[in-house]
């Protein structure tokens, strides 16, 4: 997912790179010839695509969705083969017929495609992003608005007047509108993974990476080489082994509870070290949750229910954040603050 989200920035730059090159350097050369544009709202039919397939998770399960998007994208790939063959000067009565006919036909059924993605993906969405997604829609709701109203007013900004920067303008405000929505759904609330802007400055370094099976004897052997890690980088003189084992057995159980029900399911580690900070990931193959809807145990309610009190425990103590779908979890030890945990009182 995050290799689509950036395949999908990419491509936007890309797009308006072009567009300002052309315009300040190359007097308009490019982006007036009616073929550029057609081929590039291919490729971003192609970006799309695999982006839908992609987002929030690719669905093992619904093998139509590949299937037709595939056929779409083969539909893509001989339609610019084709309009390669025919040149203007060469034939142009087909080229022309092409570009009016061909390639409009060809903008629905991605489109179509495309929403049948949107569709499938909403009707088996993860709960932990239902939310967000509500979110979009009023997003894309406003930018529509918005984008509509510089279309009937051109002089607000007059160079949007020409019909290939309408669509470039609209498709970079509704990527923008909810790349803010996500920030400010998930990057910036409580519970969800998220990195300060210092942590660029943090040169963490990954000590540790394993990908394991999600069975208890494979949850062992990663144990074990968590703690050898642990001796090996002198991390006793930071916490307290008792803390270290918390930390150790609620991350890896909690993710092979919630993320080993099918044989091929894995667990991956990734420990990085700077510094000042441990950071530990753990990443299952679960459909996740929403950290914001677990119950406190201190609850009067749920002193007896023994679930919970480990996270609980490690979020008194750590800085605890999980990814929006709830299937990775991150663990980041303040080293400045050992003496919080150097010892059991």
């Amino acid at each position: 997912m995050k290799t689509s989200f950036s395949i999908l920035a990419a491509f936007f730059c890309i797009g308006d790179l072009t567009i300002l090159c052309d315009s300040l350097f190359l007097e308009n050369r490019i982006l007036h010839q009616p073929h550029t544009i057609s081929t590039y709202l291919v490729f971003e039919s192609f970006i799309l695509l695999y982006f839908g397939l992609q987002f929030p998770t690719f669905f093992r399960n619904f093998s139509r969705l590949v299937v037709i998007c595939s056929f779409v994208l083969g539909m893509g790939i001989m339609l610019l083969f084709v309009d390669l063959g025919l040149l203007n000067e060469v034939y142009p009565n087909a080229s022309l017929i092409l570009l009016k006919y061909y390639y409009n036909t060809y903008y629905v059924l991605a489109f179509m495609a495309f929403a049948y993605l949107i569709i499938a993906k909403l009707r088996y969405n993860f709960p932990a992003i239902q939310k967000f997604m509500e979110y979009i829609y009023f997003a894309t709701f406003f930018t529509c608005v918005f984008f509509i109203t510089l279309c009937f007013f051109p002089n607000l900004i007059p160079i949007t007047t020409k019909y290939f920067l309408h669509f470039f303008l609209f498709m970079n405000l509704l990527f923008l509108s909810c790349f803010f929505v996500f920030l400010f759904h998930y990057s910036f609330t409580e519970n969800y993974l998220t990195h300060p802007f210092s942590f660029i400055f943090e040169r963490s370094t990954k000590i540790f990476e394993d990908q394991i099976l999600a069975t208890r004897s494979h949850s062992r052997l990663i144990k074990e080489k968590l703690w050898s890690l642990y001796d090996s980088r002198n991390w006793r003189k930071i916490m307290d082994s008792f803390w270290f084992q918390i930390l150790v057995d609620e991350t890896l159980d909690n993710a092979l509870e919630h993320g080993g029900k099918r044989e091929d399911d894995i667990i991956t580690v990734h420990v990085f070290e700077s510094r000042k900070y441990i950071d530990v990931y753990v990443i299952d193959s679960g459909k996740g949750f929403n950290p914001r809807l677990v119950p406190s145990p201190i609850e009067s309610d749920r002193k007896l229910v023994t679930g919970g009190r480990g996270i609980h425990i490690l979020k008194k103590l750590f800085v605890v954040r999980w990814n929006f779908l709830g299937n990775e979890v991150s663990i980041r030890v303040d080293k400045t603050k050992s003496n919080d945990w150097k010892s059991v009182t």
